[in-house]
This record gives structure tokens, C-alpha cells and sequence, in this order.
């Protein structure tokens, strides 16, 4: 993995990319390893698999903290980190599209929601989602009775 190339598509590091434009707001660190806080998620990211890059997120972390990285490559982490999990995932992309449920009508979310977005969240595990995950953007909800 290395960060920034002429070549390199944003979406080939997602997570890289969203912490130092869009959403660099929220970004801890700098110019080897950046990550969000906390409360909004554990997604972070290093320029490369070099000991300085692990180093320097390690810095970021407490001891009870984990990191999820989104890599093209296999993490190699040094002996310092403990790697929990390692899988392949599917990055998917598309255009909205309409869809109509009678009755339904999306209402925004915000931060009152939360303590509701939050027992869905942990109701269905859609992956990580803290706090402060819906500072990231759009949420909608449906409410039904």
C-alpha cells in the first residue's frame, strides 16, 4: 500500500482519502498514519507497512483501542500491534435510486437520534457505529409507529 500516486483512485483507499479532504475534520495524526476518533469509528490508515507508519498509529491509540484498516494489500503489522482480523471485503458503488414504500417517508438523523440509531446498531451489527458515527453525514431513518 502507498498513499497518493498519479494512478491511485480514491476509492483504492477509502479511508485515507475521506481523512484528508471531505472529512479531515475529524482526522488524528498526520502525514504517516491518520485516524477518526473514537466515539465516530475505529477506521484509520498508514501511508505504507513500514514499523515508522505502525509506529506512528500506535502513537494515535491507547492499548485498548483497535484500528480498522481498508488495504489492497495483506496487513504485515509489527509485533507491537496484534492483528485481530484479516479478511477480504467488497467495496460496492452505485447511483440512488427511487424507491416508495407507502406510508414511509425518510426523516433526517441527527444527534437526538442517537441513543436510537445506536440500539439498532447494536441490534442488527451493521459494523462499527459509535456515538458520533452520524457526524460523518446523511443519515435517514423510517419510522414505523
Amino acid at each position: 500500500m502507498s498513499i497518493a500516486g498519479p494512478s491511485v483512485h480514491p476509492l483504492d483507499q477509502p479511508i485515507w482519502t475521506a481523512l484528508t479532504t471531505r472529512q479531515q475534520g475529524f482526522a488524528e495524526g498526520g502525514a504517516l498514519a491518520r485516524r477518526y476518533p473514537p466515539a465516530v469509528g475505529p477506521f484509520a490508515d498508514i501511508t505504507d507497512m513500514s514499523p515508522r507508519a505502525f509506529a506512528t498509529l500506535g502513537a494515535l491509540m491507547s492499548s485498548s483501542e483497535i484500528a480498522v484498516l481498508f488495504t489492497s494489500d495483506a496487513v504485515v503489522a509489527p509485533a507491537e500491534f496484534k492483528l485481530l482480523l484479516a479478511k477480504t471485503g467488497e467495496q460496492m458503488i452505485g447511483t440512488p435510486a427511487e424507491c416508495s414504500l407507502p406510508g414511509a417517508e425518510p426523516v433526517l438523523l441527527g444527534a437526538k437520534d442517537v441513543p436510537e440509531m445506536m440500539a439498532l446498531a447494536e441490534l442488527t451489527k451493521p459494523g462499527p457505529f459509535g456515538t458520533r458515527t452520524h457526524e460523518l453525514g446523511t443519515f435517514l431513518g423510517i419510522r414505523v409507529d
